[in-house]
């Protein structure tokens, strides 16, 4: 017994030591209509903080001359110093205030406005528009190309390719060149990859919810049953037709997917 008596006092030591002679003291935090909780306290000196209770009770190590802050949401921050009666029995009672925001003024009438919309509507200035379609730049407006589409513009030409007169008709010089050598099929190949994985990545982050908990796929077979459905031909077909469709679609497919 005396043993653990001894191991007690030890430690009893350190925890005295370590706060370099520093005292508890015990203390309330209140507004106008009682005790805030999770106010938060911290201790300048020592950087040390804590924050109050649910009656907005709180205690914290502090010696003589200590500034503690106390903040809180919405009220207004207040330092206190440390002084000798702060350790007093009775407990220190603390209030904050409620910050007062003050919003700008606004001029209601600084455009005139009638309070009509079809001839207040012509007084508002409106900002110009700065884009690519605004300043005429070069196929503004368009979609932005993949870098798989790209790729297969490129080796047919590009946009506008140069074209040369065969057979009554006019193709271009890199088609013909990138057709022989089998580079025309190939970027069609990963164009499709490319298709099928965007498609894949819809499917997954739009409905990974409902097929694992309402169609009870597991977690670890996810994206096996979203390929399984990408196979079928249907189903671009159905991408195209709306969540309905899509949502009416998995459950169909899950039902073919878990018989096997």
């Amino acid at each position: 017994m005396s043993k653990i008596l001894l191991l007690l006092l030890f430690f009893s030591f350190l925890n005295v030591h370590s706060q370099n002679g520093r005292k508890f003291i015990h203390g309330k935090i209140s507004d106008k209509l009682g005790g805030l909780s999770n106010v938060h306290i911290i201790n300048l000196n020592t950087k040390r903080g804590t924050y109050t209770n649910e009656n907005g009770d709180f205690k914290i190590p502090v010696k003589l001359n200590d500034s503690l802050r106390f903040s809180f949401v919405g009220y207004e921050t207040k330092l206190l110093k440390i002084i000798k009666k702060h350790f007093g029995i009775q407990n220190n009672n603390f209030s904050l205030n409620k910050t007062t925001y003050v919003l700008d003024e606004v001029d209601l009438n600084r455009n005139n406005l009638l309070g009509f919309l079809s001839a207040d509507s012509k007084l508002i200035k409106k900002e110009k528009v700065i884009n690519a379609e605004t300043l005429k730049l070069p196929f503004a407006g368009e979609r932005i190309l993949t870098p798989a589409e790209r790729r297969l513009q490129t080796a047919r030409g590009g946009k506008n390719p140069a074209l040369i007169g065969l057979l009554g008709g006019s193709i271009s010089l890199d088609w013909i060149i990138n057709s022989v050598s089998g580079r025309i099929n190939k970027l069609k190949k990963l164009k499709d990859i490319e298709e099928s994985e965007k498609n894949i990545s819809y499917i997954k982050n739009t409905y990974e919810t409902m097929i694992i908990n309402e169609l009870n796929i597991s977690e670890d077979n996810l994206y096996r049953f979203i390929y399984f459905c990408e196979a079928d031909m249907k189903f671009i077909r159905i991408l195209n037709g709306g969540e309905i469709a899509m949502i009416n679609f998995l459950k169909q497919k899950s039902k073919e997917f878990k018989k096997l």
